[in-house]
């Protein structure tokens, strides 16, 4: 189902604008995942590593695994967008993302997706976090910098100790193994344009280069898919900072909450 503006602005026809607040309540409650994802669009810079993360989920995560919530104003205009999504990072615990104009928006959307009591994982741009403090009560908030790649730094010198791999979803995958131990880098999730990568290291091998290794080679893979790698990690993690510039990554300024929340619903 697709809306759009009447052509006709005919005072009987639903569709006319402005829409009416009964009229957009109607529209917003039957419309189907990729009609909310397309008034989401209107919020996002899926082209920005600052939206990337966001976006990824609202926009191109599993629909099997996503429900989206939208609002709009009486010209079709996204005020905000709301979304819950089951992924692997834990069973139990839906993750939540959103993005909204301003808190009157954010508390209307978060009370139709959310259940009260019910913990989830928070993982938004930290411009939304003010946006939220009556309604999730939220601990072990880590601010993540969000590192892209340039691509005048980065020097593609692939160690013949690294193996190239493809992980059950079909994203790149590099490793290095040495009998009990391995350094690994793979891709978190990835959207037609980004891919944030994570790097782990075995703590007996950390200190070679292992790291920095399968890293270099990720980013290679990633760069041949045509996207473009970012990687996140707090400000406190100075090895992993040192890590990701060592590659070629640089820190964009923008910033990410990712933490344990539950919704409390205070605004009620």
């Amino acid at each position: 189902m697709r809306f759009a503006p009447c052509t006709r602005n005919c005072a009987l026809c639903p569709l006319a604008q402005p829409f009416t607040p009964l009229v957009r309540e109607y529209m917003t409650a039957i419309m189907s995942l990729s009609e909310h994802r397309r008034y989401a669009r209107q919020l996002l810079d899926d082209t920005s590593p600052k939206d990337a993360p966001t976006a990824y989920y609202m926009l191109f995560h599993d629909p099997n695994r996503s429900t989206l919530y939208t609002f709009f104003d009486e010209h079709g205009r996204t005020e905000g967008a709301v979304g819950v999504f089951q992924t692997g990072q834990d069973l139990f615990r839906p993750l939540v993302t959103m993005v909204c104009r301003n808190v009157q928006i954010a508390q209307r959307l978060l009370h139709k997706a959310l259940i009260v009591g019910r913990p989830y994982i928070f993982f938004a741009n930290i411009n939304q976090l003010p946006l939220v403090s009556e309604d999730l009560q939220l601990t072990e908030q880590r601010i993540l910098q969000i590192y892209n790649l340039d691509s005048r730094r980065f020097q593609p010198q692939i160690n013949v100790m690294v193996e190239r791999k493809t992980s059950a979803n079909g994203s790149p995958r590099c490793e290095i193994n040495l009998g009990s131990y391995q350094a690994v880098a793979g891709v978190n999730w990835q959207s037609p344009g980004f891919a944030e990568v994570y790097v782990y290291t075995d703590p007996e091998v950390r200190g070679r280069g292992w790291g920095r290794h399968v890293l270099v080679a990720l980013t290679d893979e990633i760069l041949r898919s045509g996207r473009q790698p970012i990687y996140l990690v707090e400000a406190e993690n100075h090895a992993s900072r040192q890590l990701a510039e060592s590659v070629g990554y640089i820190d964009t300024g923008y910033r990410q909450v990712y933490a344990d929340a539950v919704f409390v619903g205070a605004s009620t």
